[in-house]
């Protein structure tokens, strides 16, 4: 999907700030998915300041070397009617709003406050998502099909300890089979994924994911379609965020 992505920007908005846009980006999905929330976060704020260079590109030709004061630039963005209102608007705020100040702002400690670092990660990285997926529906090349593909592969909800990996999909943590054919599941929303893939994703035996799903499905944990492909519920997910909670916490 990078490719894609890079390739499509590229034509609008100089190759380098690109690139140091998908980075930060990639480093901010992967930190959320391996738990390095601080990390994530610190990837977040390079990931608005290149968001902002490449809309100083757009509108001027040329990108500053670094951002010190976003607020401002954002104010000069808003200011500049050649831009479309997505440009002008939109992205500078959900960027500046979603992710630079859930960033920035997070410094008070509380007696017996819940830790909001995971929180604030996932939103940056579907904050981002965002932006990525509106920048790419101004600018991309190609056919639409495989654009809007990766548009609503950008905003599907990230799953942590998973990770692709060679092309394929890998969950990379030993966890007990239902709960890796949960992640797997979930991973495939809303699309479903079908009884051999999940075989092949897998690293589990075969008679070991066939029981797992059958006990997921008389749980009501996982659903099977008509078409064979299997989808988690609503009570999946949430059996699902306890099992790695649980992970996290041992």
């Amino acid at each position: 999907m990078r490719p894609l992505i890079e390739n499509s920007l590229a034509t609008r908005i100089d190759p380098a700030v690109v690139a140091a846009l998908l980075d930060a980006y990639q480093k901010m999905a992967r930190e959320r998915r391996v738990g390095g929330f601080d990390e994530c976060l610190t990837q977040a704020g390079k990931f608005v300041e290149h968001t902002l260079r490449a809309i100083e590109f757009i509108r001027s030709g040329s990108a500053p070397t670094e951002i010190k004061w976003p607020a401002e630039i954002i104010r000069a963005i808003e200011k500049d009617a050649t831009l479309p209102a997505s440009l002008r608007l939109l992205i500078p705020r959900v960027a500046y709003g979603m992710i630079y100040e859930i960033r920035s702002k997070r410094g008070a400690v509380h007696v017996k406050e819940i830790d909001p670092r995971e929180i604030d990660a996932s939103l940056c990285v579907q904050a981002a998502s965002w932006v990525l997926a509106e920048l790419l529906r101004l600018y991309h090349v190609g056919s639409e099909t495989a654009v809007a593909e990766a548009m609503a592969a950008l905003m599907r909800v990230e799953m942590p300890l998973i990770e692709i990996l060679g092309g394929e999909v890998v969950v990379t943590a030993n966890v007990a089979c239902p709960t890796e054919l949960l992640l797997l599941i979930g991973r495939s929303a809303p699309d479903g994924i079908a009884r051999r893939a999940l075989g092949m994703a897998t690293k589990k035996s075969a008679p070991t994911v066939t029981k797992a799903l059958r006990r997921l499905a008389n749980d009501r944990l996982v659903h099977k379609a008509a078409d064979g492909a299997f989808h988690i519920t609503g009570p999946g997910e949430q059996y699902l965020a306890k099992a790695i909670s649980e992970l996290r916490a041992a």
